[in-house]
């Protein structure tokens, strides 16, 4: 994903989106005096963490990110906050994915809802058939390697994140796509925070609006039958291309893009405790009757709209799809046309002032780390 401008204007806006569904919380967890340390792992330009610090001001907020935002700017907007930043790769595992498999598990997989289940599925088995992701091994050195010194012990290697203290919440938002195991991270998470301290996961799924009022069962919206319905079958047929070519392209890449990850079981196979989803449908565009939702719809299309090329960009001209590697122009071109079928559909759902019109599921995932549970 990008990190200049235009993507950090769009991540305000989204933030926006989060907080505004919430109805004006930052979370669904409770957060008390008790609550000293907070973490936001994937923090970008950091709205949450610095709207955090300044919510809870006796708490020390850690923003973690692998690349360089302009914080000043994030901070001065809400007249800043006591926030840590830290530049950090959290993804330390080195596991690459095999992607044939990957590939083939989505074309076997419902597009839209069977995808998240069958994922979880199989990287439930995969996780239980190579062990716990805690365990470690020493790499091995001999004398003919020029790196080998035998009056120097050779500290075992221990994969894992290493802050210097524990958190009492750790937040996690938006970071679809990012790992290629999320075994591996729920067991970090867990590890890193206190007794008794809680996580929470957020993100949302959009479907497409023809997908929503569709009558097939979900067993026959395969992948294959997807790609070979007729362009004119869809409200946005542009938007539809484009979505099935960043799943296939995320599933390409190894760190394939869906919800799965919030599925409650990886919080409860980490150990946590008091496990709860919390479910906001947001619309999409200003359909709805009531000003506030009209103003939140109205923000999550520009957030979505935004979101095509950044998404899109690198998975396309790296990755590619079934019909192979895109151009940048390509790419462009794409998402240009899907803004305008999408501004199109709002602009007919706003006209017919629909009681029910396209939403995306917004959700929050929280689990505990049980109080008796060892540093």
């Amino acid at each position: 994903m990008p990190c200049d401008q235009a993507e950090q204007d769009r991540l305000a806006i989204q933030h926006q989106v989060f907080v505004s569904a919430l109805k004006g919380k930052l979370t669904t967890t409770r957060v008390t005096n008790a609550t000293r340390r907070i973490l936001d792992l994937g923090t970008g330009p950091g709205n949450w963490a610095v709207a955090a610090a300044q919510q809870w001001p006796h708490a020390e907020v850690v923003g973690v990110d692998m690349a360089v935002w302009d914080l000043e700017t994030t901070e001065a907007e809400p007249g800043g906050g006591r926030v840590t930043w830290e530049l950090d790769d959290l993804d330390v595992w080195g596991e690459e994915s095999d992607i044939e498999i990957l590939t083939a598990r989505l074309d076997r997989s419902g597009f839209f809802g069977e995808v998240n289940e069958a994922y979880r599925a199989e990287s439930s088995s995969r996780s239980n058939a190579k062990g716990s992701p805690s365990q470690s091994q020493t790499p091995l050195t001999s004398e003919g390697d020029s790196s080998y010194n035998p009056y120097v012990l050779q500290q075992e290697f221990q994969p894992g994140w290493h802050f210097s203290e524990p958190f009492d919440l750790i937040h996690v938002r938006n970071m679809k796509g990012t790992f290629a195991s999320w075994e591996e991270v729920y067991t970090e998470i867990y590890n890193n925070l206190t007794p008794g301290g809680w996580v929470e996961v957020a993100d949302y799924e959009c479907v497409l609006p023809e997908m929503l009022h569709s009558n097939q069962i979900p067993g026959e919206m395969r992948l294959e039958n997807y790609r070979q319905r007729d362009a004119h079958d869809f409200v946005v047929p542009t938007m539809r291309k484009l979505y099935l070519a960043m799943m296939e392209g995320s599933f390409r890449s190894g760190r394939p893009l869906g919800t799965y990850y919030l599925h409650p079981t990886y919080l409860e196979d980490a150990g946590f405790k008091d496990v709860k989803t919390t479910y906001v449908n947001v619309p999409v565009g200003q359909w709805p009757e009531d000003e506030e939702q009209r103003r939140v719809g109205k923000l999550f299309l520009v957030a979505l709209m935004e979101c095509l090329e950044a998404h899109l960009l690198r998975l396309m001209t790296r990755h590619g799809d079934s019909s192979g590697i895109w151009t940048v122009q390509q790419v462009k071109e794409q998402v240009e046309q899907a803004q305008k079928e999408l501004l199109e559909y709002n602009e007919q759902g706003s006209r017919q002032k629909m009681k029910e019109g396209w939403c995306a599921n917004f959700k929050w995932v929280s689990g505990r780390k049980s109080k008796n549970a060892p540093l």
